[in-house]
């Protein structure tokens, strides 16, 4: 019969006996209602093992989500990618590993991460920032900055001084006469940084004169900072301004011409545009002022068709067979459509992390 198919991804609905806070449960669904009573019916996992992350423990997301319903399979994703490439060493095995490492102790210049800092598991996890920087120390590299952004949005809304005492504990522990750490600047996740689909650059911007120049509002230290707005904004973590950490009014870690520059985030929606600032020599979304010679590399690389960023630390999965794939292959026509902020869900996350 020629009839149309809808295939409907109900984002955030849910299975489960649980009441509080059940919106699903405690709403009026007679759409739901008849079509598990009179339809083929199943609960699906969307969480956990099911879609590739290292335990069950750990919930799903939009991007692990989308790819497991865009192909039907189940790869290794996020963060159990890394995981197995940190436990391996194969990550520092990597080319660029390797060329990160020597460009900064050839130049007796600075390494520096950026990412989200938290252990939610959907775009990054502080554990992996914290392996890099022991590497980084045993590979003989003698100065190294964090410039982070904080969540409150995969982990508890006001949960970023606990991620930024484990990480200055961390670097206290590394740092001596031959190793200098430090948190260098940060913001929250939805201030700077982290647009995704191109839908408002002015938040790049705003992270690459934070990182990158050392532009903004000077603090002594990171949990300072966060003190200070929360008393100022009563906002949370993900709507934080974006700080600057500095030394008698000078930043203490803005990047420079050979130093070396890692993005430790694994998803990659929210990685794309800050990868296109440091890798698109014909770039044009904003003026990048003076631009830093520097070597750049994504914890994956984060868009296959772009090959971007150019550099990476661990191969994302090669997802074979989407169901786009299948359907052009079998003549099928096929129409995609959401929401504006949640189009590459559909498309990008849906075909493989393809654009």
């Amino acid at each position: 019969m020629k009839k149309p198919v809808v295939l409907v991804v109900m984002d955030g609905v849910g299975e489960t006996p649980n009441e509080l806070g059940n919106m699903v449960m405690q709403a009026t669904t007679p759409t739901l209602d008849e079509l598990k009573a009179n339809d083929p019916f199943r609960i699906i996992k969307a969480h956990g093992t099911a879609v590739g992350l290292p335990s069950d423990d750990d919930m799903g997301n939009s991007e692990v989500g989308h790819n497991a319903l865009g192909c039907g399979q189940i790869y290794s994703q996020g963060a159990k990618l890394v995981n197995e490439s940190i436990e391996s060493g194969k990550i520092y095995a990597s080319e660029a590993w390797k060329d990160l490492v020597s460009g900064v102790r050839n130049n007796g210049s600075t390494l520096h991460f950026i990412g989200l800092l938290s252990d939610g598991n959907v775009h990054s996890n502080i554990s992996h920032l914290l392996a890099m920087l022991k590497q980084a120390k045993s590979e003989g590299i003698s100065r190294v900055r964090c410039h982070i952004l904080l969540d409150g949005r995969d982990v508890p809304a006001t949960s970023a001084l606990e991620y930024v005492a484990q990480l200055e504990a961390a670097l206290k522990d590394l740092n001596d006469a031959t190793f200098d750490g430090r948190i260098a600047s940060g913001g929250g996740r939805m201030q700077i940084t982290m647009d995704r689909y191109q839908a408002n650059w002015g938040m790049v911007e705003r992270g690459w004169n934070t990182h990158v120049h050392g532009e903004g509002r000077q603090f002594a230290s990171a949990a300072e900072a966060i003190e200070a707005f929360r008393a100022e904004l009563s906002v949370i973590d993900q709507d934080l301004p974006a700080f600057v950490i500095a030394e008698n009014g000078s930043p203490v870690g803005r990047v420079c011409d050979g130093d070396s520059v890692i993005l430790y985030n694994f998803r990659g929606d929210r990685a794309i545009e800050i990868s296109m600032a440091f890798d698109n020599e014909d770039f044009d979304c904003f003026d990048r002022g003076a631009r830093p010679d520097v070597v750049y590399a994504g914890m994956l690389q984060y868009d296959g068709d772009l090959k971007l960023p150019k550099r990476f630390l661990v191969n994302p999965p090669e997802i074979r067979d989407t169901l786009s794939e299948l359907l052009v292959n079998a003549g099928l026509k096929q129409y995609a459509i959401s929401e504006t902020q949640k189009y590459g869900h559909v498309t990008y996350f849906w075909n493989g992390n393809k654009s």
